[in-house]
């Protein structure tokens, strides 16, 4: 009888990334549907629900998206995945406008796989490529919240693959340039700071095409840029004035070191996300230079590809900070387009070593990469639900009310006066609207407006969330509530994440 062989190692390689892919997928989805579980929500996404929140015509909400500072993409695919869960009997809550992003991520993953089917370069280069985006921290980080910046992580994503097509390809086909535009028309209306990403890596794209005298080639891309900016340069006119209002005082700290903080650590953070992928990828980007050097076809595209990238980037990120010094806009989650490229730069060197190595090197390279990428991910959904939420003092108050029925719940929105007046003026409405929204979440009740009256046989809870800036102690709280009209005794306050609750007596 003959003994059954092993499968070569040029046949397991591609099998394993397939098993390994797939299992991915299902590690990172599974860790994103417990992070929309179970991460407590905080005041952007009450902002984001109560702009898109059931039950009120869209004559309403349309001008209050317009009043912010985004574009109103994202609001508009919110509205629309609210309606869908209405219609198919879902209730309507943050946690389940959250679920918007796990449609985005269906989609991400299979246009990404669509992409790599009609191109087999980048279908060499995605595993790896995914393998460091699920890897990273926004990408985890960003998925669990009812916000767009999920949606410019994925957008970006997207753009890369596609944008480096037009490097690789001289006269790239009509459906090649059509994906382009759609991808970036979407991904220039997201956020602004996305916008200007996108645009200096389109910019770097066109300007590495023009110095290798494929001016044709420039062109075609700069006229599929500007008719994709269409739609933005639209929205970004209705939005102006009030932009330009929004933004005369901000609460991003302003100036140089605020800026270049920010830039730093999401960097640093894309950079150190999967520390195996990071040291092939170190080694391939060696080896790619050293071939380029000889004049290697394949490895001199490669580096024309990271030049363009990197210098598009570091393009965007000077004009980012020129922005900011001016008007205050860079902090580390506005700056989630810039991870995919560093996740596309660590492909490149992670593959082209790859291509050098024996087939039983890069299955046991492959496999750490992959341990590494499960790793992470584990560590970003212990990181995400520990971030501070409504939730952390809202829970605290609704065991406190159980165990004494009579409790009293003050929401102290003294401590609020910055974002409730903070433009635009939605935000006045927002606040009250998120304690509101967690005492009914969380079941326990809030003292009627006006009232001043303290409960005699259970304590009186004066609550404050979103107030991470401001650091009282008892006493001065206690003052101000005095002043206000409550005949508070004595009290002692317990601070937690970016709230606290004043536990107070007659």
């Amino acid at each position: 009888m003959p003994v059954p062989q092993s499968p070569p190692p040029t046949v397991l390689a591609p099998t394993i990334r397939r098993i390994g892919a797939i299992t991915l997928i299902m590690l990172f989805t599974a860790a994103a549907v417990l992070a929309i579980i179970r991460r407590g929500p905080w005041y952007d996404e009450f902002y984001t629900f109560y702009l898109v929140r059931p039950g009120t015509p869209l004559s309403l909400l349309w001008p209050a998206w317009l009043r912010d500072n985004h574009p109103p993409l994202f609001y508009a695919l919110a509205w629309l995945w609210a309606r869908l869960l209405g219609w198919c009997g879902l209730s309507a809550t943050v946690e389940a406008g959250r679920t918007i992003n796990l449609a985005l991520l269906a989609l991400t993953v299979g246009l990404m796989a669509m992409i790599a089917r009609h191109d087999a370069w980048f279908k060499r280069l995605g595993w790896y490529y995914g393998v460091a985006l699920a890897a990273m921290f926004p990408a985890l980080d960003q998925i669990d919240q009812l916000r767009s910046y999920f949606l410019s992580f994925a957008l970006t994503a997207l753009v890369l693959p596609l944008l480096v097509h037009h490097i690789r390809c001289v006269r790239p086909s009509s459906r090649q340039s059509l994906a382009l535009g759609g991808m970036l028309t979407l991904a220039f209306s997201v956020h602004l700071v996305t916008t200007v990403v996108i645009a200096g890596l389109v910019a770097g794209v066109i300007i590495l095409l023009t110095l290798a005298r494929r001016r044709a080639d420039a062109a075609r891309l700069t006229q599929i840029a500007v008719l994709a900016a269409i739609p933005f340069a639209i929205s970004t006119a209705m939005q102006l004035t009030t932009l330009v209002a929004n933004t005369q005082t901000f609460w991003i700290p302003p100036g140089f070191n605020g800026g270049r903080w920010a830039i730093e650590t999401e960097l640093a953070g894309a950079l150190g996300a999967n520390l195996v992928l990071d040291l092939i990828a170190l080694a391939g980007l060696g080896v790619t230079l050293v071939s380029a050097t000889r004049r290697d076809a394949q490895a001199q595209t490669t580096m024309m590809v990271i030049i363009a990238l990197t210098g598009g980037l570091m393009l965007a990120l000077a004009m980012l900070v020129a922005v900011h010094l001016h008007r205050p806009l860079l902090i580390t989650r506005y700056l989630v387009a810039v991870d995919p490229v560093v996740a596309f730069v660590l492909a490149l060197g992670a593959c082209r070593l790859a291509r050098r190595l024996p087939a039983p090197a890069v299955i046991a390279s492959d496999l750490a990469v992959l341990a590494a990428a499960a790793l992470a991910i584990h560590a970003n959904l212990d990181r995400t639900l520990h971030q501070p939420s409504w939730d952390g003092t809202g829970r605290v108050i609704a065991a406190l009310v159980q165990s004494c029925p009579d409790t009293r719940v003050y929401p102290n929105m003294d401590w609020n006066a910055n974002p409730r007046n903070f433009p635009p003026h939605d935000n006045h409405e927002v606040v009250p609207f998120a304690y509101g929204y967690v005492a009914q979440r969380l079941g326990f009740s809030l003292a009627l407006p006006g009232s001043h009256d303290l409960s005699h046989r259970c304590p009186t809870l004066f609550w404050t969330e979103h107030a991470n800036d401001q650091h009282p102690d008892a006493q001065t709280v206690i003052g101000r509530l005095r002043s206000a009209g409550y005949p508070i005794g004595s009290g002692r306050m317990m601070r937690i994440g970016h709230g606290w609750i004043l536990v107070a007596r007659p």
